[in-house]
């Protein structure tokens, strides 16, 4: 095959669009354009199956002719002769090798060569002692396949262990007692990083090394599938003793102490670590940054079948990390439940052949690392008594004052729940005087009855920021990757499995503090300024009128944060509408429409200055009314008959508006006839095109122009409210009330008519404004009018986001590494219409204002509130971070030199650890620091976001 390489080249009579990128691809691929020289790439490869360029001069390593031997692991695989071969290979035991048979070549061990390799010894030295039965066979999985070997071990008196020989040069051993088998620690290392990052099975994987030198199926070898699963399983165990200190502790493995492997989180507050001094007496308007905030929940699809025992299968570290400690869990259970022995074996469709039935697991809400001994086994549904436990013991040793805990069934859950807790073992007793927060997480809270809503809802707490509390179920998405393969494991298999898993997410989670926090604060400062900004747009729309109120509003919310279960005063709930029906709403309809054609008269069209303004104003609505009704799609014919007799009458009142308009515009003919482009001839078939001058559209300042158009304004703002107040009831009696079909399709014919409406209003403000900019220009006018948008024509309660803006804030909570469309943060904001100067129609017979305009603005309120709260949090987030980091650091610092009488080797490798862990803490608190400290002066340096002047207390 010779070289058919080739720039790739544009073909303009290949269409575009998916059929094209087939066409293409196919192009491309035959003139070889994907790889430009792939004929040179081939040659290469299927030249490597011969001797190479070199061989004709000699063994590499001796110039000897004609070398029939090559390691396809050394460099350049360049030919060896017998004799050099083995001397480069006595100390490389787990290379590839071939050997040329005269036309191709045939793969080849070590142990072919009849090398024995000296364990226990420096490079060249024989043992003196040889052992009387020698280790043939000896079998060693490395990263480049399985190896079988002839291994001596060093037999000097005092001589270490086999174990200890195997360990010192990177060899793990399948077993503590006369091993055979071991694995490379360069393999444990390389599946321990695929199997958690890349998601690769164990079993999997030996499969693969098995094929490595066994493609044909022709050189089988040694099954040791088994001993590498063990290995597995003990590697991951000691990878986190290791990394939590252990191995520097004067009590060894064996004196660690529950949840002593658990990686934390930093961020959280830990009492003695990262927390200033005297932040238990912190006054009230600060100390809510020193809560705890943990989420809990259970997850069915990681089941545990009933394989093996504990007595066969017992855990490596019970209690050490995430899993509870299985005997002191089952001692509750069973003291808490009469029936459990027959819970335990349940044998229905969903417990069958299962010991477990999924997991339980408490989380920080905030940065969703797994709380150490906070995960358990659920042996028949998400039971109190489970759920119970694993709170509690997520919570050992806590001693700050104050924990919100998360929970989708929180509002059950929290009833009972000190009588619950007072039973608890004492280990697992909560210090006296902690107070608890019961919310329900943010997805998960709509579905509850309505009474739940405010008191549960994390949007009306005051002191969690953003938090929505559905980290644990993100982690359940990370986690459930690995159900199938735990769920056929052994009960200690199963949690030594599930504490490495947790204990990889969180170390993941910790090493991406640095960004995640960055990104949660570059998305928190606009959005604290967005809802900042319009609470105070709010706040200040209706103060001018109605202060006292806002007053009274706001003392309401801060009675009701202290007792947020006191349903009489909860601040957020609308209030039920129930004498009102669909009737009575189509009955107002009909009058209102009554009223507008009595108005719109021909009396209307008196010659008087004022009426003669009044007319045009008037025939310009009418004009709107009939395009709306004439952009129908499909009529019939009496529709189409009452749209001719509109035009028919409409072109009458033209007509003679134009008849008059001399009197009052005697420069207007002129004018237009000077006008380049000239203006097209009217359309009488269709008046509703005719344009209609009057002096504000041709910029006269007219002080009867202007009042009208004000006017006009005002009035068309009024009913483009009162309709949207009539869509929003529209919408909330047919969800609660309409099931039928036919119901539905009366009930869709009222929602049209309404939105028809609705445009009109709008229709007839936007033209009002348009008049009032051209006979006043821009002005302070334009705070209380302000530009009608399509995204403003919204209910009091509507969301205001549209396809863009959606968009936009989902790219948003990527980039803050958050989940969800965030329809309730980014942009759910009240629009001004409803609190703009001209609120008068918002008010009761007693001058009050509506209490949906209340409610509204108490989440306005709220909002800003949380947005604020999240800088401040994720503020101090930061400062705890680099603090624990420091804290951590001086940790590693007192570790060292604590096992003194061991060998030199060993103390060297403890102090090489110790200094390494040492100096990663140390460079994270500088890195973060450095990379945090902009977007912190950022938000140092924004003082639009601070609290209204509701909420000077809490500044």
């Amino acid at each position: 095959m010779g070289y058919d390489g080739g720039e790739a080249q544009f073909d303009p009579t290949v269409p575009e669009g998916p059929a094209a990128i087939r066409i293409k691809s196919k192009k491309m691929y035959e003139n070889s354009t994907w790889i430009p020289e792939r004929g040179r790439y081939a040659d290469a490869l299927i030249q490597r199956e011969g001797r190479g360029p070199w061989w004709s001069k000699g063994c590499a390593g001796c110039d000897a002719p004609n070398p029939s031997w090559r390691c396809e692991d050394c460099f350049a695989s360049r030919m060896l002769c017998l004799s050099c071969v083995r001397q480069r290979h006595r100390d490389e035991p787990l290379h590839l090798l071939q050997e040329w048979e005269g036309n191709f070549f045939r793969p080849r061990s070590c142990k072919d060569l009849g090398l024995r390799y000296q364990i226990g010894h420096h490079k060249g030295e024989a043992c003196p002692f040889v052992p009387l039965v020698p280790t043939d066979d000896f079998v060693v999985l490395d990263n480049n396949g399985i190896h079988e070997l002839d291994i001596d071990f060093c037999g000097c008196p005092g001589a270490p262990s086999q174990v200890a020989q195997l360990l010192n040069v990177g060899w793990y051993p399948a077993t503590s007692k006369d091993p055979r088998t071991a694995a490379t620690l360069s393999l444990l290392r390389r599946f321990h990083t695929l199997n958690l990052q890349a998601r690769v099975p164990a079993y999997d994987f030996y499969n693969a090394l098995a094929l490595l030198r066994n493609g044909s199926g022709l050189r089988p070898p040694p099954a040791r599938l088994a001993q590498f699963m063990h290995m597995v399983r003990e590697y991951r165990h000691l990878q986190m003793c290791k990394r939590a200190g252990r191995a520097h502790n004067l009590a060894g493995l064996a004196g660690t102490v529950l949840g002593e492997l658990a990686v934390v989180c930093r961020a959280c507050p830990h009492p003695g670590i990262n927390l200033p001094e005297g932040w238990e007496d912190a006054p009230p308007e600060i100390a809510w940054i020193y809560r705890l905030l943990v989420s809990e929940d259970a997850n069915f699809k990681m089941k545990g079948r009933d394989r093996s025992s504990r007595d066969k299968d017992p855990t490596l570290g019970p209690g050490w990390a995430y899993m509870v400690g299985n005997d002191d869990y089952l001692k509750h259970l069973i003291s808490h439940c009469v029936s459990f022995a027959a819970l335990w074996s349940a044998n229905n469709k969903r417990a069958k052949g299962l010991r477990a039935s999924g997991i339980g697991s408490v989380s920080c809400s905030r940065h969703e690392l797994f709380r150490p001994l906070g995960t358990g086994d659920l042996q028949k549904g998400e039971r109190y008594s489970n759920m119970d436990y694993l709170f509690f013991s997520s919570l050992i040793g806590i001693t700050l004052l104050t924990v919100v805990a998360s929970y989708d069934i929180a509002c059950q859950w929290s009833r009972n729940f000190w009588a619950r807790a007072s039973k608890m073992p004492a280990r697992l007793k909560l210090p006296e005087g902690l107070n608890m927060l019961f919310k329900v997480p943010k997805f998960h809270l709509p579905p509850h009855v309505k009474p739940c809503h405010g008191p549960y809802s994390f949007n009306y707490t005051k002191g969690v920021g953003r938090t929505d509390g559905e980290g644990v179920e993100r982690n359940w998405s990370w986690l459930n990757w690995a159900a199938r393969s735990v769920s056929v494991m052994g009960p200690g298999s199963r949690e030594d499995t599930i504490d490495d898993l947790c204990g990889f997410s969180n170390w993941r989670k910790t090493v991406d503090l640095g960004n995640s926090l960055l990104r949660k604060m570059v998305l928190a400062i606009p959005q604290a300024m967005v809802h900042s900004r319009a609470f105070h747009a709010f706040t200040d729309g209706l103060q001018r009128e109605h202060e006292a109120e806002l007053r009274d509003w706001d003392a309401l919310i801060r009675e009701w944060e202290c007792d947020p279960l006191n349903a009489e005063i909860n601040p957020f709930d609308y209030p039920e509408v129930e004498g009102e029906t669909m009737a009575d709403v189509m009955k107002r309809i009909s009058e209102e429409d009554h009223a507008r054609v009595v108005k719109d008269g021909a009396g209307a069209l008196a010659v008087k200055p004022a009426g003669f303004l009044v007319a045009g104003i008037g025939i310009q609505e009418e004009q709107l009314a009939v395009a709306l009704e004439a952009k129908r799609r499909t009529r019939t014919t009496i529709q189409a008959t009452e749209l001719q007799r509109k035009r028919t009458l409409l072109l009458g009142k033209v007509s003679a508006l134009q008849d008059v308009q001399n009197v009052y515009m005697p420069g207007l003919r002129q004018w237009m006839a000077q006008q380049d482009p000239p203006f097209p001839l009217p359309d009488n078939s269709k008046p509703e095109t005719i344009t209609i001058f009057l002096p504000s559209s041709l910029l006269a300042a007219d002080r009867d122009a202007d009042d009208l158009r004000q006017a006009q304004a005002n009035e068309a703002l009024r009913e483009l409210r009162s309709n949207l107040r009539t869509r929003t009831f529209a919408h909330q009696f047919k969800r609660k009330h309409m099931g039928g079909q036919g119901m539905y399709t009366k009930s869709q014919s009222l929602q049209d008519g309404i939105e028809d409406r609705i445009r009109g209003a709008a229709t007839r403000y936007r033209a009002a404004w348009r008049g009032l900019l051209a006979l006043r220009g821009p002005g302070a006018w334009q705070s209380d009018l302000q530009e009608l948008r399509q995204e403003d024509i919204r209910g009091i309660n509507e969301r205001a986001m549209n396809d863009e803006e959606k968009e936009e804030n989902r790219k948003a909570r990527l980039l803050a590494g958050l989940t969800g469309d965030g329809s309730d943060d980014g942009r759910r904001l009240a629009s001004w219409l409803w609190y703009s100067a001209t609120t008068s129609v918002e008010v009761d017979a007693h001058g009050k204002l509506h209490a949906d305009i209340q409610v509204e603005w108490s989440k306005a309120r709220a909002r800003a509130d949380r947005w604020r709260e999240e800088l401040v949090l994720l503020e101090e987030e930061m400062r705890r971070t680099v603090e624990f980091c420091l804290w951590k650091a001086k940790w590693w610092e007192e570790q060292l030199g604590l096992r003194e009488d061991v060998a030199p080797a060993l103390v060297e490798g403890l102090e090489a650890y110790g200094r390494e862990q040492i100096a990663r803490e140390l460079d994270w608190a500088a890195k973060w620091s450095a990379k945090w400290l902009p977007v912190e002066l950022e938000a140092d340096a924004r003082e639009e976001y601070e609290f209204d002047d509701f909420n000077e207390e809490d500044d």
